[in-house]
């Protein structure tokens, strides 16, 4: 089994996530449908350096991640939603679940994707939103959003315990 503590080998693993996140981010800008399935896909590039509590690596990975998109992806707006809320959600997670019980993780993830949502649809909800979504009243928009957010949450985690289960030994070789 590779030793994911090893530098060479988590610059190599990070490489690598970051080229997935970002082929993820670059389909997401390009195709007309699928996108906010694409984004939770590049946001899960960070499960494995989170599984294997590297969460350091998951931020660098991010932050990789985030630039490049903003040099590659045709639009700068096509990279907000990473930059804003997908990518780093995972990172945050982490951490509240680590040093919370998990209600309070619960209600502290709860809070952090709202305002994450909230600095979203402030900066560029108008220019990304389609014409329907324009159209929705607040709080039909807020509604879904918490909506979103349980189906987010429980996606991630069932995706990172998908990991442990069944890709972590493929990926480290064990």
């Amino acid at each position: 089994m590779r030793d994911l503590s090893k530098k060479t080998f988590q610059i190599s693993l990070g490489a690598m996530l970051t080229v997935l996140s970002l082929l993820l981010l670059y389909c997401a800008a390009l195709l007309p449908a699928g996108r906010v399935t694409l984004y939770f896909l590049s946001s899960l590039m960070l499960a494995p350096l989170l599984y294997e509590r590297q969460p350091r690596a998951a931020f660098f990975v991010y932050l990789a991640t985030g630039v490049l998109s903003l040099l590659v992806l045709p639009g700068l707006l096509r990279s907000v939603p990473y930059l804003l809320l997908f990518g780093h959600y995972g990172i945050g997670k982490y951490h509240f679940e680590e040093r919370h019980k998990p209600k309070r993780a619960y209600l502290y993830k709860w809070i952090y994707f709202n305002f994450c949502m909230a600095i979203v649809y402030v900066t560029c909800f108008s220019a990304m939103a389609g014409e329907g979504l324009q159209k929705l009243a607040l709080p039909w928009l807020i509604l879904g959003a918490q909506a979103a957010f349980v189906a987010f949450d429980f996606a991630y985690s069932q995706a990172i315990r998908f990991y442990g289960r069944h890709l972590r030994r493929i990926l480290l070789g064990n």
